[in-house]
């Protein structure tokens, strides 16, 4: 058999201050964003959970968590385990558990995937759900990106084989929280490499889309309400690490 899988893990932040946490098989912020939870494997058969600060201290015991579980944020309402169970990590306790996988966490609100091609807008406190339409031409989900505040989540969708083609194609939608109301950012969809495209909020309010189209590096910046996207082109470093996501500073 071979090694469990492990990654060093870094904080890096505003200012350029880099800290390691420690090495880990997954990782997902903590909600006061001060502090992360790594799951690690013990040997081949444990694993477990602990709290580290963004100064690399351990600030809870660690406790047993099963090695085939996955990890995601949940927002305020603690982590995202196998997609469809909300958990207080500190308790252990299940604060919530979903009829489908949850795509995306702000706040107390959850977006789910489902049922069929709709989604789902539910409350993990007062349980209340609203559906939502699916808004895209593509029949894909591509991912999704949390703004800082809460109020707004990206909602990427993907087709690796436009129109049974070679061309790849992503479309953006921004989901008001709130209101539950969609739109579609400007200029999508678009044809991207999906392999090397990602997307981030910058703690201002600023959705970042980084992408590889018509063979060049373009990051593209967009806020809430404005009608087109800035565009640049650039040249980054080769990207190995099996890794197409990034994290903005500031």
């Amino acid at each position: 058999m071979g090694s469990p899988s492990r990654a060093d893990i870094y904080a890096v932040r505003s200012g350029g201050r880099v800290t390691r946490l420690g090495v880990g098989a997954g990782v997902a912020p903590d909600p006061n964003n001060r502090a992360v939870w790594i799951k690690s494997f013990v040997d081949r058969r444990r694993c477990e959970l602990r709290q580290v600060g963004l100064d690399g201290r351990l600030m809870r015991a660690r406790r047993p968590f099963a090695c085939a579980s996955t990890l995601a944020p949940g927002g305020s309402l603690g982590l995202v385990v196998n997609r469809t169970r909300v958990l207080d990590p500190v308790t252990g306790r299940t604060v919530l558990r979903t009829r489908w996988g949850v795509i995306a966490a702000a706040g107390r609100k959850l977006v789910l995937a489902g049922p069929g091609k709709q989604f789902t807008l539910t409350d993990g406190v007062t349980r209340s759900e609203r559906r939502l339409r699916w808004p895209s031409v593509l029949t894909g989900i591509g991912g999704a990106a949390v703004d800082p505040r809460g109020r707004f989540v990206a909602l990427g969708f993907a087709d690796p084989a436009w129109q049974g083609g070679e061309k790849q194609a992503l479309d953006v939608w921004l989901l008001d929280m709130q209101t539950g109301s969609l739109a579609q950012l400007p200029g999508m969809p678009a044809f991207v490499s999906l392999k090397a495209t990602s997307m981030a909020w910058t703690d201002d309010g600023r959705l970042v889309l980084l992408a590889e189209a018509g063979g060049r590096e373009v990051v593209a910046v967009w806020r809430p309400g404005q009608t087109q996207l800035a565009l640049k082109a650039l040249r980054l470093p080769k990207r190995d690490s099996g890794s197409d996501t990034f994290a903005p500073l500031g």
